[in-house]
C-alpha cells in the first residue's frame, strides 16, 4: 500500500492531456477523437469497466434542496469531460464515458436527485464553458489557484505520481531513487519531464544516469515492466493504481504517491448554491462508504479524502 505525500514543490500535471491527438484512437467518431491508445486498449481488455451500483444511492432531501431552483426543475445535471484519461474518464466499448469521475458524478446526481449526462470536450475548453454549456465539470482537474480564479472547485479525491514494479521487486527499486534504473513511462506527459530532472540529479551526484523508455501508451508501458523489459513503471497515480489493479498480480505499488494534490469538481463562480450542494452531496458520499466503494472499484482508494471542501486553499 503506497501513502500520499505532499508535494514538493508547485507542477502542472499534464499527464495524458498532453498527447498529440494524432496518438489517439483515429477509428473512433470525431467527437471522440481524443480517446487515446491506452484507454481503448484498458477497455479492450476483459473485466476492464468495473460494475458499480450507483441505483442503490439514495436521494436525500435536504441536500437536494440546496440546488439552485434551475437545475432542480430541469433535473439534470450536465458535465463536461475530456474523455481521454482512463480510469477517470474515457470512452466505453459502447461509446459513452465511463471511468470513475462518471460514477462519482452518477452518484452525486442521485443524492441530489437529479440524472447527469457527459458531454465529450477538449480539456481546456471546459472550464471557459462552465456555466453556460455545462454545469458541472468532473474531469481529474487538479485544484490550483491558477483555477480558483477562473472557477470554483469541490474537492473529492487526491492524486499525484506514483510508481509500480514487476511484484516482488525484483531490482530493488526504493523510489524516489531512480538512478541506474529503466524507466517506463507515457510519453507526451509531464513523466518526460520527471525522467530528465531525475537523470540529471543521479548524474550530478556522481550516481549512474537513467535509462529512459518512453512507450505511446501506459498499457505497453506496464506492460514492459511486468514482463521484465524495464525495471519500474511511473505515472499518474490513478493511471498507475489502475494498471497495478488489473495486471493479474503481476505488477505491485512501491514508494509513497509524490506531488499530491486534491482534484475537483468545477462550479462557475456566481452558482454558490451549486458548489455548496455539490460538496454536501460528495461528502455524504463520503461518510457514507460509497465514495470509497466507487473508488475501491476502480483500484484507486488511496485517492480518498476525509472532507469535501469548495475552494480549499492549496
Amino acid at each position: 500500500m503506497t501513502s500520499l505525500r505532499p508535494r514538493r514543490h508547485p507542477r502542472r500535471r499534464t499527464l495524458l492531456r498532453a498527447l498529440p491527438l494524432a496518438l489517439g484512437g483515429a477509428a473512433l467518431a470525431p467527437a471522440l477523437a481524443a480517446c487515446t491508445d491506452a484507454s481503448v486498449r484498458l477497455d479492450a481488455e476483459s473485466n476492464a469497466i468495473p460494475e458499480v451500483d450507483v441505483d442503490s444511492i439514495e436521494e436525500q432531501p435536504e441536500l437536494a434542496a440546496l440546488v439552485p431552483a434551475e437545475i432542480r426543475e430541469r433535473g439534470e445535471l450536465v458535465n463536461g469531460a475530456a474523455l481521454n484519461y482512463a480510469p477517470g474518464e474515457f470512452v466505453g466499448s459502447g461509446g459513452g464515458a465511463v471511468g470513475y469521475d462518471m460514477d462519482i458524478l452518477a452518484a452525486v446526481g442521485k443524492v441530489l436527485g437529479l440524472t447527469t449526462r457527459t458531454e465529450s470536450a477538449v480539456f481546456a475548453q471546459i472550464i471557459p464553458s462552465i456555466g453556460s454549456k455545462y454545469d458541472v465539470g468532473i474531469s481529474s482537474f487538479t485544484i490550483n489557484p491558477e483555477r480558483l480564479e477562473q472557477v470554483s472547485m469541490v474537492s473529492y479525491f487526491a492524486a499525484g505520481m506514483s510508481y509500480a514494479v514487476k511484484t516482488g521487486n525484483p531490482y530493488g527499486i526504493t523510489p524516489p531513487d531512480l538512478c541506474g534504473t529503466r524507466v517506463a513511462h507515457q510519453v507526451g506527459t509531464y513523466m518526460d519531464d520527471v525522467v530528465v530532472e531525475r537523470d540529471q540529479e543521479c548524474k550530478d551526484t556522481g550516481g549512474q544516469g537513467i535509462v529512459d523508455q518512453p512507450y505511446v501508451g501506459n498499457a505497453d508501458a506496464a506492460t514492459a515492466v511486468a514482463g521484465g523489459k524495464a525495471d519500474v513503471l511511473i505515472g499518474d497515480s490513478p493511471v498507475v493504481a489502475y494498471a497495478v489493479d488489473r495486471s493479474r498480480g503481476t505488477l505491485e505499488e512501491v514508494g509513497e504517491i509524490e506531488d499530491a494534490a486534491l482534484n475537483g469538481i468545477v462550479v462557475a463562480k456566481d452558482q454558490p448554491e451549486l458548489a455548496e450542494a455539490i460538496r454536501a452531496a460528495v461528502q455524504h458520499l463520503i461518510d457514507s462508504g460509497a465514495l470509497r466503494d466507487i473508488l475501491v472499484a476502480w483500484g484507486n482508494e488511496n485517492g480518498m479524502i476525509e472532507t469535501s471542501e469548495v475552494d480549499p486553499k492549496q
